[in-house]
């Protein structure tokens, strides 16, 4: 993975709310292979993916 920033906070987009999911065996491996591949965070693969989506509805 590239180097890690400092915590702190955002100040262009503060990030203020946490988020807790329950997924499956095999999306968190989806998860982790994407994670790999993009080398991100957790994190920034899932707002990644909810971004995508979000912009494919908006396109409808």
């Amino acid at each position: 993975m590239k180097e890690r920033k400092k915590p702190g906070p955002h100040p262009e987009k503060p990030l203020k709310h946490d988020l807790k999911v329950r997924v499956d065996d095999e999306t968190l491996a989806k998860v982790g292979y994407c994670m790999k591949e993009l080398q991100m965070t957790r994190s920034q693969v899932l707002r990644k993916g909810v971004n995508t989506l979000y912009d494919q509805l908006q396109k409808k």
